[in-house]
């Protein structure tokens, strides 16, 4: 309990108020290669990513994966609202180390944003993160050219390189991992 409490507090939230919204959340461990969020399924959590990392990919049809997110604990995952539609779920989120998360079921944190004005400021500030955060890799990805996204990368996310296999890093810039091997060695 006490890294969620400090996830809600390190957010702005009062201590009373994070005390309070902690104890509607449920802790488990998420194991190493273990699926979060399968793509397609029902999926009507919130997910707070205390300790561990965990990737979001798009699986197309063929099996072909697309890493749309890189997250390292401790961090919000994007917003139920941002990763499902008609509560099913767009993305599959997937445990890279042993995680510990915290999940609030969707309606449940929303009935507290209504109740507890400051627990809407901090869901809206995460909605308005997840926003930029998904503007900006857009943009990196349309304006940039791959040397280019990749200093963007490095920049934006400086510890991910040692953090996160090179093939999701790869996906993640919209290049193969040959591609991000070359640049990675001409930038040495």
């Amino acid at each position: 309990m006490h890294a969620l409490l400090d996830l809600l507090q390190s957010a702005g939230l009062p201590a009373d108020t994070a005390q309070r919204l902690a104890a509607l959340f449920g802790q488990e461990v998420a194991a190493k290669g273990s699926v979060i969020c399968q793509q397609g399924a029902p999926e009507q959590r919130e997910i707070l990513l205390l300790t561990g990392a965990m990737v979001s990919l798009i699986c197309d049809t063929h099996g072909r994966e697309v890493c749309t997110g890189l997250h390292q604990g401790p961090t919000v995952l994007p917003p139920h609202i941002a990763r499902s539609q008609d509560g099913r779920s767009l993305t599959e989120v997937r445990a890279l180390k042993d995680c510990t998360i915290a999940t609030i079921s969707a309606s449940d944190l929303e009935a507290e944003m209504l109740r507890d004005v400051d627990v809407r400021n901090w869901a809206n500030g995460i909605m308005r993160a997840e926003i930029t955060r998904r503007a900006q890799r857009e943009w990196a990805l349309a304006a940039l050219p791959a040397a280019e996204r990749l200093v963007w990368f490095r920049k934006v996310h400086p510890n991910h390189e040692a953090l996160f296999p090179h093939t999701f890093i790869a996906s993640y810039l919209g290049m193969t991992p040959v591609t991000l091997s070359r640049l990675r060695k001409a930038a040495e």
